[in-house]
This record gives structure tokens, C-alpha cells and sequence, in this order.
């Protein structure tokens, strides 16, 4: 019992492995998600709406991208750059 005490005590609790998974499977989770937008409003007749909700979905997968990576300043730099010239 000592033991598994000791093992609980050191294990560290945080989010990195999450957000590891995430970013390393990224695009099958975007196919993924879409797929069952698409077939869940197909279902029900009216694909318009899947792709509705499937294009937010991604949006919202594309902002918590920006938030989990370091690279949002990056991002910013680029679109900035696009209208400047």
C-alpha cells in the first residue's frame, strides 16, 4: 500500500498530454468531426445545416490551435502582413 501511496504522490497533473494529443492528431480529428456533422444532419435531411455546423466546428478547432500553440504572434504577423503589402 506504501507503494502505490508513493507512486500517486508522484505523479504530476496537468493538461500537456492532452494538448500533445491534440496537435499530433489535429487533422483526423477535423475529418472526424466534419464527417459526423455532415451525417448527423443528413440524417435529418438538411445537409446545409451540417455544413453549417461542421465549418464552426472547425473554427473553434482552429482557435483553441491558436491558443494551445505559441505561435499565435506569428499568425498575426502574417495576416497584418497580407494587408500592408
Amino acid at each position: 500500500m506504501n507503494t502505490m501511496h508513493t507512486a500517486f504522490a508522484a505523479a504530476s497533473y496537468g493538461t500537456t498530454g492532452l494538448t500533445q494529443w491534440i496537435q499530433d492528431n489535429v487533422i483526423t480529428l477535423i475529418v472526424l468531426i466534419a464527417g459526423a456533422c455532415v451525417l448527423w444532419a443528413a440524417r435529418g435531411g438538411n445537409i446545409a445545416k451540417g455544413v453549417t455546423i461542421g465549418a464552426g466546428v472547425l473554427i473553434g478547432l482552429a482557435v483553441v490551435g491558436l491558443a494551445t500553440g505559441n505561435n499565435a504572434t506569428d499568425i498575426g504577423n502574417f495576416v497584418v502582413s497580407l494587408f500592408k503589402g
